[in-house]
């Protein structure tokens, strides 16, 4: 705000003949002069300080409970460690997911493979509908895929059970 004032006060003083300042000059001076007069009427500084004081008694340590595990004496593990070790030591499965994805697959190359033998077209561009193999292969991918993909989706459907078993217990539901 001094800046501002100094600055009217410099331009007020040198400026005699064509006064910019001045009211009479011109419309849009008149407003900034009145726009300073008003900011600073509104600006207001407020200072807050904040302090916080923590009052220690005698035996205030005697009175805080602290965990098992947090005694520097302690063997224990903290809970968050106790769960690290806990995912280590038990048996890694495979995702649902990928149980998913393996059955889609399969599903769809089983599925590919009845409409190539209907159609008569080449095995991947390798066998020919001449070939002695062709049906075999096709009837080998139809007949193993379809079942192939069932036990997978089965199997993905079990353990995404199991997965939301151990969630749910984890958060108390069971």
């Amino acid at each position: 705000m001094a800046t501002l004032s100094s600055s009217i006060s410099h331009f007020h003083l040198s400026t005699s003949i064509s006064n910019p300042w001045h009211q009479n000059s011109s419309f849009s001076s008149g407003f900034l002069l009145k726009s300073a007069k008003i900011y600073s009427q509104k600006q207001k500084i407020i200072k807050l300080r904040v302090m916080a004081v923590k009052e220690e008694e005698e035996g205030s340590d005697e009175n805080t409970p602290v965990p098992s595990w947090a005694k520097p004496d302690s063997d224990e593990l903290p809970p968050w460690a106790r769960q690290e070790a806990q995912k280590d030591s038990s048996n890694s499965e495979i995702p649902f997911f990928v149980y998913l994805l393996a059955s889609a697959i399969t599903a769809i190359a089983a599925i590919g493979s009845v409409f190539e033998y209907v159609n008569q077209k080449p095995v991947f561009g390798v066998l020919d509908s001449d070939s002695v193999f062709y049906a075999p292969v096709l009837g080998f991918f139809a007949f193993t895929g379809i079942p192939s993909s069932a036990y997978l989706w089965f199997k993905s459907v079990q353990v995404a059970n199991k997965e939301a078993e151990e969630q749910d217990r984890k958060d108390g539901y069971l």
